[in-house]
């Protein structure tokens, strides 16, 4: 688990980086499962977003 000083400062870098991934209205399936796999392989911080239509809530997805 990060403290949250850890967590502080990864919110503080992703402030300036775009989402680049949506979740929409499929909610959490494989193929975002894979690209968050994907995306972590190639960085190490991501930044996801959730859209209107989507089922769940941010800290549900």
């Amino acid at each position: 688990m990060l403290t949250s000083k850890q967590r502080s400062y990864l919110r503080s870098l992703a402030n300036n980086t775009e989402s680049i991934i949506q979740i929409g209205k499929n909610g959490v399936d494989e193929s975002v499962i894979k690209q968050v796999d994907e995306a972590l392989t190639a960085r190490e911080l991501i930044k996801i977003s959730t859209l209107k239509n989507c089922p769940l809530t941010s800290k549900e997805a």
